[in-house]
């Protein structure tokens, strides 16, 4: 079957939250061609949330930065570029505009290839580098950008919904519950992310602790999360130091969870609060009633893809309140 189906690359080198969003495409591929098989270019460590997607077939990784020297990144990329080639590939969407991309698009050949616009790339060597140029989000959110993409190459669109395969979420929770009895006894609990790459997403780990000691005085389970680097774990723990820690209603599961896990965890609990980062796309991907602050990203173009989302703009993260966060969640949970 392989030798007579239809393969398609997404190639998206940016952080976990982007990859995430390509998930419309995908079932929207599949939609179009059920024998279809679709691939992931990506930076290493950032497909892990979609390694269990039955409609991918292959997450090739690619370093992002290389302490190595020229000749050996060179090699590498040839590598690379031998691989893309032999996959022959029918189609593929350039959803980033790194110059990297053009040689691996001069590597698949005759496919058809769209990428994004992109008002620094448009010179000869890109635009004739591919088939057709889609528009960048500009007034729209990244998934219909992105399934603009198909659009631009006659691929039809057929449901736009961000969800994650349920199959191997309820595997994740049930491994959770095991490690971790308590989510069996008590499912009123909330999750809350508060980290972020970057420190002007980040609120103030004070007005977290506050909020956290609200939620438990309104007799609602907390379990806290962050991502496994060791700062952010860190960061979690000074938060818990302000709180009343109350051991019982508060949990701590910082850098203890995988990416499907931490899905697996929010689909589990009542609602979630976080910052605008890969966590809010999954509690989006999971249906799940959230609450995401927002500070300098375009809450148009990464507000969360879901009907349940409720989020929180201010230009600076220092002027969002505890009462603004707890006004909302009296709407979620009165």
């Amino acid at each position: 079957m392989s030798d007579i189906s239809n393969k398609y690359l997404i190639v998206i080198l940016r952080f976990h939250g982007d990859v995430l969003l390509t998930k419309p495409m995908i079932d929207n591929i599949k939609l179009n061609d059920p024998d279809g098989e679709i691939d992931l270019l990506v930076y290493k460590g950032t497909g892990s949330i979609l390694e269990q997607e039955k409609n991918i077939k292959e997450i090739i990784e690619i370093d992002n930065a290389s302490k190595e020297n020229f000749f050996s990144r060179i090699k590498k990329e040839i590598k690379l570029w031998a691989k893309v080639r032999s996959k022959k590939y029918k189609y593929a969407f350039f959803l980033t505009t790194q110059w990297r991309v053009v040689p691996i698009s001069w590597a698949m050949g005759k496919a058809m290839k769209a990428a994004v616009d992109d008002k620094k790339r448009r010179k000869k060597l890109w635009t004739k580098s591919f088939s057709t140029i889609f528009p960048e989000a500009l007034e729209n959110h990244i998934v219909q950008r992105n399934l603009s993409a198909l659009e631009s190459l006659g691929l039809q669109i057929f449901k736009r919904d961000l969800a994650l395969d349920q199959t191997h979420l309820e595997i994740e929770y049930k491994a959770l519950s095991n490690s971790f009895p308590y989510l069996n006894q008590d499912n009123s609990y909330c999750v809350i992310h508060p980290t972020s790459r970057r420190e002007k997403k980040l609120w103030d780990k004070e007005k977290f602790a506050q909020l956290i000691d609200l939620l438990v005085k309104k007799n609602i389970s907390v379990v806290i999360t962050s991502g496994p680097d060791q700062e952010e774990i860190n960061y979690v723990s000074e938060i818990l130091r302000s709180t009343d820690k109350v051991k019982n209603k508060v949990s701590n599961l910082a850098g203890k969870t995988s990416l499907l896990g931490l899905a697996a965890l929010i689909k589990g609990g009542k609602f979630f609060i976080g910052l605008d980062s890969v966590a809010s796309h999954i509690a989006a991907s999971v249906n799940k009633e959230s609450i995401t602050l927002f500070g300098p990203s375009n809450p148009i173009n990464w507000k969360p893809w879901s009907d349940k989302a409720k989020i929180i703009v201010r230009d600076d993260m220092k002027n969002i309140e505890v009462e603004d966060v707890m006004s909302l969640v009296e709407e979620i949970y009165p």
